[in-house]
């Protein structure tokens, strides 16, 4: 295969963003966009060059399509991701791989089935220091992870975006919860959550912060917090980003028997002021550089047409997505429940 034909499902802002990426990639050829809102999904098709589809099924025909981005809201990765494997076509998936345990498990039969990859879209694997932190313990300097910490707190803005149609575990929490296992290098044995209910809870019935400590197999401890409920004046937006666009608070540490290390960005690295006051670019995920997509994003989607060209596995299996998800499950039946869960009641 010198070249892999590409279709992306999904035309939001994030969706679009694929688009562009693949559109950008060597050795790749983005050939179609499919969303339910047909003049969105001709609008992005049309700034990159690709034939439109209003029904994602018609894009599933398509014997030059060998791979696809699902970048639809999260309950609907499912049936998408079946019929994908069922038709022979390699899968990213964004993150949650799904929202229910068993539809995971349903997607990663179905690929293994179909005998396609899949690699579900967590972008810090990817984005250079979140893989530098993987980087340094990998070295051996800082001895044996012990205790490991992520911060991903952003604005209401956040969830008036999604009108209040996933939790902050699956849509924030989650990126977590698949940072702290890779960092840890060990398996999630129980997890005990705690929440903030203000006003992201009084508008959408969600929790405005959340708080999951998470017990590993050989003893250590990751620590989670994630949440939306910083106020407007933060802002915060999609993928890529540019002045005023991106504005959270994050940071990881990890604590090793030898040492530590540690990414603290609140809520950049970069930031300008002018007249409206400061605006900061994200240089962690994805930004524009001489024309061209660049970060995280970048080398994710790279990472995955490498994966199906060269016939090797990706570096976030359906199986680590399934991880992270059992994680956030665990942690939002520990808050209703008032109560550790241990993941083996997941199981």
């Amino acid at each position: 295969m010198e070249d892999v034909g590409v279709g992306v499902i999904g035309a939001g802002t994030f969706g679009e963003v694929h688009a562009r990426v693949y559109s950008e990639l060597p050795q790749c050829r983005l050939l179609a966009i499919a969303d339910s809102n047909r003049a969105r999904a001709g609008e992005v098709a049309g700034k990159y060059h690709a034939d439109a589809y209003d029904d994602w099924r018609k894009l599933m025909e398509r014997k030059d399509i060998q791979a696809v981005s699902i970048v639809t809201p999260e309950d609907q990765h499912t049936d998408i991701a079946v019929a994908a494997a069922a038709s022979g076509k390699h899968i990213l998936v964004e993150k949650p791989i799904a929202t229910k345990i068993e539809d995971a498990l349903t997607i990663i039969n179905a690929a293994k089935k179909g005998g396609v990859k899949l690699m579900v879209g967590h972008i810090l694997r990817f984005t250079p220091a979140y893989a530098q932190v993987r980087q340094a313990i990998e070295s051996g300097n800082i001895g044996e992870p012990i205790w490991s910490y992520s911060r991903r707190n952003g604005s209401i803005v956040q969830v008036e975006r999604l009108r209040g149609r996933i939790s902050a575990g699956m849509f924030l929490a989650v990126h977590d919860a698949d940072l702290l296992r890779w960092y840890m290098g060990d398996e999630p044995e129980r997890v005990y959550a705690e929440d903030v209910k203000r006003e992201v809870h009084r508008r959408y019935g969600l929790s405005d912060f959340i708080w999951a400590l998470v017990k590993f197999k050989r003893g250590g401890v990751g620590s989670i917090e994630a949440g939306w409920g910083l106020p407007r004046s933060w802002g915060g937006s999609a993928l890529p980003s540019k002045w005023g666009q991106f504005n959270a608070d994050v940071g990881v540490e990890v604590i090793g028997t030898k040492g530590s290390v540690r990414i603290d960005s609140p809520p950049m690295m970069v930031y300008c002021c002018d007249e409206a006051g400061f605006k900061y670019p994200d240089i962690i995920h994805g930004f524009e550089l001489h024309g061209r997509i660049n970060g995280g994003i970048r080398i994710e989607l790279q990472h995955f047409i490498e994966s199906v060209l060269n016939d090797t596995e990706p570096l976030v299996t359906g199986e680590d997505g399934l991880v992270a998800l059992k994680i956030i499950e665990a942690a939002e039946r520990s808050l209703s429940e008032g109560r550790p869960v241990r993941i083996e009641e997941l199981e």
